[in-house]
């Protein structure tokens, strides 16, 4: 806890749980105080205690409890087929790689290491069937959440699982269930769903079928860990893998070549890490130009009259085209961030192209993203996008005090604008400020209940006003809660 003055925390109980916390699970500490108490409130409020020393000799001697803060203390953000390229990559180069070496009778083993809510083992399993590995492959899925494997397994999914850009590739496979959506069992019972702390030396396991693995996904688990766990970690991820397996991390988590004998491949978008097979020449520094297989069948799902049918998926072109805009949007739509990017900022005089770029950019660099996003404020100072872009870069930095300032500025030039009051919500609730941030997200809140509920939020990729009103009550709710038991 040296990184934090005495001052940041209200009570001493807090340092002793957060110490706990770094001495079991190997979490760093956090880098916002008030956030970390608030979580630590909320695990304390569900476990009905509200004094530090029972609270203390619970999480020792209760593994299931600890499991409950360490969800309050790390991030499960996920959609289906998040960052695509990631997906592209195991597409086009780990399988027909796997297939070259192994044989049309392998079985593909995946492993979605701190899966959350499920939404990423399944896109696996989704693309695994699209290639033709329906009855040939086994995907593990584990978390430290019971809760959210418990959601994983039940496979019902809102809008939101469905916001990005690659998401058509699971609408097949979706039963409309009022506002929600039902994976089809096809899908779900490709997936095996386990318990698993990462920090434990529990594995690799045969017991758990953590073992002999064609590729694993452990993507913004590690940027949690202290570096001692990471080492650790690193070793036992590359023991997981078979020999000519695939790791891929998160572009925000810490190299792990110097902690395990990784062979690293560059891509265009950043690392995949390499377990290279005895006798196996390196695989080639760049692969961003190997050509893509042709594509195998779509298995077809059971008919589905609620969801409109789909395009089957087809083959990654090798880049987009290269026209103005239209080629940077084409870019940004397939995740080839960085021609996106470059395409978009030949256009200085558009702050559109210029907020297409900045959003390109921060899939790569976000502190590249920051300062080209300062550098088009110049330009385009009355352009609002391009100020709740930099609210939203500074506030995953980190950088509170910024992130707040930028976010102010977007209201004071587009006052209706919801995101940016939701946005400045979470800003000031991590900067401690309970009653500010309940004002920010009841006006968000009102905002979107001011437009019907199926209508597209300005600048908020996609989200539905019903939803983002919902999302603002619910953040709302949970700091009056908070407000109520402390005058308790």
């Amino acid at each position: 806890m040296s990184g934090d003055s005495p001052q940041d925390w209200r009570h001493p109980g807090y340092v002793a749980v957060i110490d706990l916390v770094a001495a079991r699970a190997g979490l760093l500490p956090p880098s916002c105080p008030p956030a970390a108490m608030e979580g630590i409130d909320r695990a304390m409020a569900r476990a009905g205690l509200s004094d530090f020393p029972t609270y203390l000799a619970r999480l020792e001697a209760e593994p299931a409890m600890l499991d409950d803060l360490l969800v309050e203390l790390t991030i499960g953000e996920t959609y289906f087929f998040r960052t695509p390229e990631h997906f592209r990559f195991v597409r086009y180069q780990v399988l027909p790689d796997v297939l070259r070496r192994r044989g049309p009778g392998h079985v593909v083993r995946v492993w979605s290491a701190g899966c959350a809510s499920g939404e990423e083992p399944y896109s696996l399993a989704v693309l695994l069937m699209e290639e033709g590995y329906g009855e040939r492959m086994e995907v593990r899925a584990t978390d430290v959440s019971r809760a959210a494997l418990a959601r994983a397994q039940l496979g019902s999914y809102s809008e939101w699982s469905l916001r990005g850009s690659e998401a058509r590739h699971m609408r097949p496979f979706l039963l409309a269930e009022g506002k929600r959506y039902r994976l089809v069992p096809q899908v779900r019972n490709r997936v095996h769903f386990g318990y698993l702390n990462l920090a434990d030396d529990t594995w690799p396991s045969h017991t758990q079928g953590l073992w002999g693995m064609d590729l694993i996904f452990c993507r913004n688990v590690l940027i949690y860990f202290n570096r001692p766990t990471i080492e650790a970690v690193a070793r036992r991820l590359h023991a997981s893998l078979a020999e000519g397996g695939f790791l891929i991390a998160g572009p925000s988590d810490p190299p792990l070549n110097t902690f395990a004998p990784f062979e690293t491949i560059l891509t265009d978008w950043g690392l995949v890490y390499h377990r290279t097979a005895p006798g196996q020449a390196p695989w080639a520094h760049s692969v961003r130009h190997a050509p893509p297989p042709a594509p195998r069948p779509v298995p077809t799902p059971p008919p589905v009259a609620s969801t409109p049918p789909m395009p089957s998926p087809q083959p990654m072109p090798e880049s987009p085209s290269p026209l103005g805009l239209e080629g940077a949007k084409r870019a940004l739509a397939l995740g080839d961030w960085g021609e996106a990017a470059r395409l978009a900022a030949a256009h200085p005089e558009d702050a559109e192209a210029e907020a297409m770029a900045i959003r390109a950019l921060a899939n790569v660099n976000p502190l590249a993203a920051v300062r080209a996003c300062t550098e088009a404020i110049r330009r385009h100072p009355l352009a609002v996008e391009l100020r709740y872009l930099e609210a939203m870069l500074l506030l995953g930095l980190g950088r509170l005090a910024d992130a707040e300032r930028a976010a102010r500025q977007a209201i004071y030039l587009e006052p209706s604008l919801a995101v940016a009051h939701l946005m400045l919500g979470h800003i000031l609730r991590r900067q401690g400020d309970t009653e500010g941030a309940r004002r920010a997200f009841r006006t968000a809140e009102s905002l979107c209940a001011t437009l019907a509920p199926d209508t597209l939020v300005p600048l908020a990729d996609g989200e539905r006003a019903g939803r983002l009103a919902e999302v603002a009550r619910e953040e709302r709710t949970r700091l009056e809660a908070v407000r109520e038991e402390t005058r308790e």
